[in-house]
């Protein structure tokens, strides 16, 4: 484990604060910072960037760069300061266009000369000695939606019409992203707008310096992000893996952890967990309380992920948030050793479509998580080979490739929305295919405790020789096969008691508020639990 914290350059150069804020970030346990250097076609004074890198690194820190590619739509920086003046694009950028029309503000679109700018960037970086240049997660072609979106200027359509061999317009386009029947100009125009991503990671590829991207929560090709192209294309890319739920209102919530837990497992099908970081982030300031920064952390720990990255725009971390992390340092260092080299096992796989350029359903059922499953998300195109049961949930599509993959699972379950969509599919298979069930019931319905009971009932049915939580609420679960061990994670502010059913042995188990535990095969449970104050 190594935690890293992203930060602004100016704390670092100011003399009568900048000794303590290195002792508290020290304290805490952060051994690398990422300084922006590069906001949005705009440089931060190289001098400054050397003078800020030099201080932190005589006192023992790491030191990479962070740039800001190609601009937030809106203020994602700090809303505390409105008047941010790097907000404001280069003069000879062009604004993305969306598939109305309509400009999107503070957005640059991809072109060749803001891909210069950024191949620019980072060779100006290296020269001041950085040598790993993380690419923000305003790389991309969209926003956080199921749309497929990208740049639909003039210039743009054109470049595509020639690249493509096209002939299409604004409203083709508009019109085939909404109602999704051309599936190959979908296919093609996705791939049109994961190119232009895809290039700007290549520019800061340049020799000495290794490129990284930070991929939003959930993003896939439909928002131009095809992290196997990118993997690909430049082998030595680093990710930090998305999790959106950057404040209390989204992430104080059972549901608002599990969704962070399945986003981060989702991302991992297509990395190492060496190669990834966490999103770890306070948005907007003061958002987020001290206790939950901590469970992020936590969160990423058991999820496999080796680097930690806090992040807070340009908004540096208030004391209480360096204090709270400090006290928590020798539970995070502990929970790590327990768990650090072992590999993540995920029996019940949930379903996410085929693959992002078809636009299916965003952001999948949190209800496997929240009864208890060791569950993880899986598209038809990742090759995932742990998979014992699976969970089509929700309004996606039984494709070829999911057809092709049924037959590799000793149970199939379908719930009412997956199976109204797949209505004719199932009639074709069920008379050959006998591990598929229809259940009657949405996976999203908003009773997650009835939802619960009824998935565990179909659960005891089969008697897996997986761990899952037979009894109890809130209580989430990752499998370390390997190491005969399992790791629980309380998602309640409250402490929680429920049973866990290993093989058919039942453990009851108790845990503090928002508290982690790992517990072996004989029942022998070790708690990491930090402070909470609710």
């Amino acid at each position: 484990m190594k935690l890293n914290y992203s930060m602004t350059h100016l704390p670092l150069l100011h003399v009568a604060s900048r000794e303590r804020l290195i002792g508290l970030m020290k304290d805490a346990g952060i051994e690398k910072i990422w300084i922006a250097g590069f906001f949005s076609g705009k440089m931060i004074d190289i001098e400054e960037l050397k003078a800020a890198k030099a201080f932190a690194e005589s006192h023992g820190l790491e030191v990479g760069a962070v740039t800001i590619p190609i601009g937030h739509p809106g203020n994602a920086l700090n809303p505390d300061d409105p008047d941010f003046e790097q907000l404001e694009l280069p003069k000879h950028w062009h604004y993305r266009i969306d598939k109305s029309g309509n400009t999107v503000y503070y957005c640059g679109a991809i072109d060749a000369s803001l891909i210069e700018d950024n191949a620019k960037a980072a060779m100006s970086l290296r020269a001041a000695g950085f040598k790993e240049v993380f690419l923000d997660d305003d790389l991309r072609a969209g926003n956080y939606n199921p749309d497929i979106e990208g740049c639909y200027c003039d210039d743009c359509i054109a470049e595509f019409n020639r690249n493509y061999s096209r002939h299409v317009t604004r409203e083709t386009l508009h019109d085939t992203t909404l109602d999704k029947l051309d599936t190959d100009l979908m296919l093609d125009w996705v791939a049109f707008q994961c190119e232009k991503v895809t290039a700007v990671v290549k520019a800061t590829d340049v020799e000495g310096v290794r490129p990284g991207i930070m991929v939003m929560h959930y993003g896939d090709e439909r928002h131009g992000i095809d992290i196997p192209s990118i993997r690909e294309s430049i082998p030595s890319t680093i990710f930090r893996v998305g999790e959106l739920h950057f404040h209390d209102g989204s992430f104080g919530t059972p549901n608002g952890k599990a969704q962070e837990m399945m986003g981060i497992a989702y991302h991992l099908n297509f990395m190492a967990g060496a190669e990834a970081y966490s999103e770890s982030t306070i948005f907007p300031p003061r958002s987020l309380k001290e206790h939950n920064l901590v469970y992020k952390a936590k969160l990423a720990i058991a999820a496999g992920i080796e680097n930690v990255l806090f992040m807070s725009g340009t908004w540096l971390l208030e004391e209480s948030y360096w204090r709270a992390l400090a006290s928590a340092r020798p539970v995070l260092q502990a929970l790590d050793q327990a768990c650090s080299g072992s590999i993540r096992s995920y029996p019940v796989h949930v379903g996410y479509g085929t693959n992002g350029a078809y636009a299916e359903s965003f952001v999948p059922s949190t209800l496997p998580v929240l009864a208890g499953l060791p569950a993880k998300p899986v598209r038809a195109d990742q090759s995932c080979d742990d998979g014992e049961v699976l969970l089509f949930f929700g309004d996606y599509r039984l494709s070829e490739q999911w057809q092709a993959k049924l037959p590799s699972y000793k149970k199939v379950i379908l719930d009412q929305p997956a199976a109204s969509r797949n209505k004719e599919i199932l009639e074709k298979l069920q008379s050959t295919a006998a591990n598929l069930v229809v259940w009657d019931w949405d996976a999203s319905a908003t009773c997650a405790a009835e939802g619960t009971a009824l998935l565990r009932e179909l659960v005891v049915l089969n008697g897996w020789n997986f761990p899952w939580i037979a009894e109890g609420e809130n209580l989430g679960i990752t499998w370390l096969e390997e190491s005969g061990q399992t790791i629980l994670y309380n998602l309640a502010e409250a402490e929680t008691e429920g049973v866990l059913d290993w093989a058919g042995d039942r453990y009851p188990v108790r845990l503090k508020p928002l508290s982690f535990a790992i517990i072996d095969r004989s029942g022998n449970l070790v708690e990491y639990a930090a402070e909470v104050a609710l």
